[in-house]
């Protein structure tokens, strides 16, 4: 994930914290513990492989290495890693699930050029991978 351009920082939910509610801002965010409710942030955002998330999402970049229930916005790039868990629908201009991964729901291609919230979203198709 590269660094924040806009402040430098990254918020962090650390391991042993829960919370419920609306996460909104210009950083990156990294999630170690639990969130529920929604996330929107400029910058990235990366569930680590303690972070459960039960959220819609929306991010420039977005990398699951944890669990994620809910739907995702990446208007970059959706990474889902080996140890990754991602149940719900997702949009992005580039979608990598990694071997091990675990993706359920739709995913939709953002065509370059395409507003995130546009009527049009590009190419659609359902996906189920699951490790053997």
């Amino acid at each position: 994930m590269a660094p924040d351009k806009n402040s430098g920082a990254t918020s962090l939910l650390s391991k042993k914290v829960k919370i419920e509610g609306e996460i909104l801002g210009d950083e990156d965010l990294r999630v170690e513990g639990h969130f529920k409710g929604i996330i929107k942030v400029v910058g990235d955002l990366h569930v680590g492989q303690s972070g459960v998330v039960l959220a819609d999402i929306e991010a420039e970049n977005v990398v699951v290495e944890g669990q994620v229930t809910g739907n995702v916005l990446a208007r970059k790039q959706l990474e889902i890693q080996s140890s990754g868990q991602l149940l719900g629908d997702c949009r992005a201009k580039s979608i990598d699930i990694r071997e091990g991964a675990i993706f359920e729901g739709r995913s939709s291609m953002l065509r370059s050029g395409a507003t995130p919230s546009g009527a049009d979203p590009g190419t659609s198709a359902d996906a189920k991978t699951n490790p053997s």
